[in-house]
C-alpha cells in the first residue's frame, strides 16, 4: 500500500514520473523502501530540540535533569504512538463502525495490521545500526566545529582556551538523556511487539544493542563529560517505560492470537498485562520511593565518620547568619598592664571563637 502511494505521488509531481522506470524500476523500489525510514528518522532528530525548547522556555523548568526527564517522557510516548497509530490508522478508519459496536475488535486490528509492517521496522532498526550509531560515534556537531575552526582560523593566532574549546567543546560533550534513552527504548518496544509475530526482528535488535554497547561505552568513557549529576533519576524512568513496552507487546500477542482464532490461548495470556502493570507498582514501592532517600544504615555510617556532629538540629541552620545574630554588649578594650592574664585571656577568647566557628559551620550562607 505504501509503495503504491509513493508511486502515485511521484507520478503526480510534474517531471518525476521517470523515477518509476529508471533502471528497470530498481531505483523506485529503493526509494519506496527507504524514503519513509529517512523521513521518520528526520522527524525523530528534530523533535528532541522542540521538546527541549518547550521544557526550558515555555514550562520554565529550573534544572537540567528535570528538562531531560520531560524530554524523555514526551519523546518516548511520541515514538510509541508512531508505532501503533501510524501502522493501524488505515485499518482503524476502515473498521471504525465495527470498533464502536464491538470495542474488543481493537486487539484483532492490532494483530492484523502489525505483521504487515514488520519489514518496515526491521529496515528502520538496520538504518539505525548502519547510520545512527556511526553518527553518534563521530559526534558530527563537534567534528564540524573543529573542521570549521581549522579551515577558517590559524591556530597560532588562537589562545589556549580557544584551542581547548575547539578540540574539546563542553557543549557537545554532554549526554542528552532525553535523546538517547527514547531511541534505545524505541528499539526495545519494537522487539517486544514483533518478536512474537516475526522472530526475525530479534537478531536485528540484538545487533543494534551490541553496536550500541560498543559505541556508548566508548563515548561515556572517553568523549562525554557531563556537567551535572542527577543521582540516577533517569534509570527508574527507563525501567518503567521498558515495562510499558512489554505491556504493548503482550497486548499485541493477545490480539494476534484472537486473529488466528486462538481464543483459549488469548484467555490464558490475558492476565499477563495485568501482572506487568502490578509489578510496575511493586517496583516503584520497593525501589523507586526508597531510592529517593538515604538509607538508615548509610546515615549512621556518615554520622559516625563525621566529627563534631551536633546532637540537636538548630532551627536557624537554613537562615542567613546576619539574621541569627543576637544582641551583644560591646567589648571594652583593656591594656596589657590592666590585665595580668591578658595573653591567657586572649587565648581563651580565640578558643571560644574557634568553638563558635565549629558550631556555626553547618550554617548555609
Amino acid at each position: 500500500m505504501r509503495r503504491c502511494a509513493l508511486r502515485l505521488h511521484a507520478a503526480a509531481v510534474p517531471g518525476m514520473a521517470w523515477i518509476a522506470t529508471l533502471n528497470g524500476g530498481d531505483v523506485a523500489n529503493f526509494v519506496n523502501g527507504y524514503l519513509p525510514v529517512v523521513l521518520l528518522l528526520t522527524i525523530i532528530l528534530i523533535l528532541p530540540h522542540i521538546f527541549y525548547g518547550v521544557a526550558l522556555h515555555y514550562e520554565d523548568r529550573k534544572t537540567a535533569s528535570d528538562v531531560q526527564k520531560s524530554i524523555i517522557g514526551r519523546y518516548f510516548y511520541y515514538q510509541l504512538a508512531n508505532i501503533f497509530i501510524t501502522v493501524t490508522a488505515g485499518s482503524i478508519l476502515d473498521s471504525l463502525g465495527e470498533i464502536i459496536e464491538h470495542p474488543s475488535n481493537i486487539l484483532a486490528i492490532l494483530g492484523k495490521s502489525l505483521p504487515n509492517v514488520v519489514g518496515y521496522f526491521a529496515t528502520f532498526i538496520m538504518t539505525k545500526i548502519l547510520a545512527g550509531l556511526p553518527i553518534t560515534l563521530l559526534r558530527v556537531p563537534a567534528l564540524l566545529r573543529m573542521v570549521f575552526i581549522k579551515v577558517c582560523f590559524r591556530e597560532k593566532y588562537l589562545t589556549q582556551a580557544e584551542l581547548d574549546e575547539s578540540y574539546y567543546p563542553r557543549k557537545y560533550a554532554q549526554i542528552w538523556y532525553g535523546w538517547e534513552y527514547p531511541n534505545l527504548l524505541l528499539v526495545i518496544v519494537i522487539c517486544f511487539v514483533y518478536s512474537c509475530i516475526s522472530p526475525i526482528i530479534l537478531p536485528v535488535g540484538a545487533c543494534f544493542f551490541l553496536g550500541s554497547w560498543l559505541v556508548y561505552k566508548n563515548q561515556i568513557l572517553i568523549a562525554f563529560n557531563p556537567l551535572y549529576e542527577s543521582g540516577g533519576t533517569m534509570f527508574p524512568m527507563a525501567c518503567h517505560r521498558t515495562l510499558i513496552g512489554l505491556v504493548c507487546g503482550q497486548l499485541t500477542l493477545i490480539g494476534y492470537s484472537i486473529m488466528r482464532l486462538g481464543f483459549y490461548q488469548a484467555l490464558v495470556m490475558f492476565p499477563l498485562p495485568l501482572i506487568t502493570v502490578k509489578m510496575m507498582d511493586v517496583f516503584k514501592t520497593l525501589y523507586v520511593v526508597p531510592g529517593m532517600c538515604i538509607s538508615v544504615e548509610q546515615a549512621v555510617e556518615l554520622d559516625a565518620a563525621q566529627k563534631n556532629v551536633q546532637s540537636t538540629f538548630s532551627p536557624d541552620v537554613y537562615r542567613q547568619p546576619v539574621l541569627t545574630e543576637t544582641i551583644v554588649e560591646p567589648e571594652i578594650r583593656m591594656s596589657y598592664s590592666e590585665s595580668k592574664g591578658g595573653r591567657r585571656a586572649g587565648q581563651t577568647t580565640l578558643e571560644m571563637v574557634d568553638d563558635a566557628k565549629v558550631v556555626d559551620s553547618g550554617k548555609i550562607v
